[in-house]
């Protein structure tokens, strides 16, 4: 009986151990992915160089849906280090579809078309999805 116990309480605690690491395994990757968009938001000016010109502006897929696709469209400021900042982008966007797929996210499976371009809207780059959005 004593056999038993111990072997129930040890296959317990083994339980409670794995899942433990699983779950700060994910806040971890959760809190990079946050990082590395919120260092994407800096870079790419939208919160720190106002928008007056829609000509210096541009804008780009960005993460990646769990059954495919981008998950949205982002507004950057063509006075930056483009190349860099579509590293940065590209970078994000796989992160985010290997963590789908690690933990069996899932998600919408529409499809989000892409913007036809970008407006200056009270010093923002606002993104245009149609000319009948005027």
């Amino acid at each position: 009986m004593k056999n038993i116990k111990f072997l129930f309480l040890a296959f317990n605690l083994f339980l409670f151990s794995c899942n433990t690491d699983d779950s700060s395994t994910k806040e971890t990757e959760t809190q990079n992915m946050t990082k590395m968009y919120d260092e994407i938001i800096s870079t790419s000016m939208v919160n720190t160089n106002p928008c007056t010109n829609p000509a210096e502006w541009s804008f780009t897929t960005i993460g990646s849906k769990a059954c495919g696709g981008s998950s949205g469209y982002i507004a950057y400021s063509l006075k930056i280090n483009v190349t860099e900042f579509l590293k940065k982008v590209e970078n994000y966007t796989k992160a985010e579809d290997a963590y789908n797929k690690k933990w069996g996210v899932i998600s919408t499976c529409d499809i989000i078309l892409p913007p036809t371009r970008v407006d200056c809207v009270n010093g923002k780059p606002t993104l245009v999805y149609s000319d009948l959005d005027n």
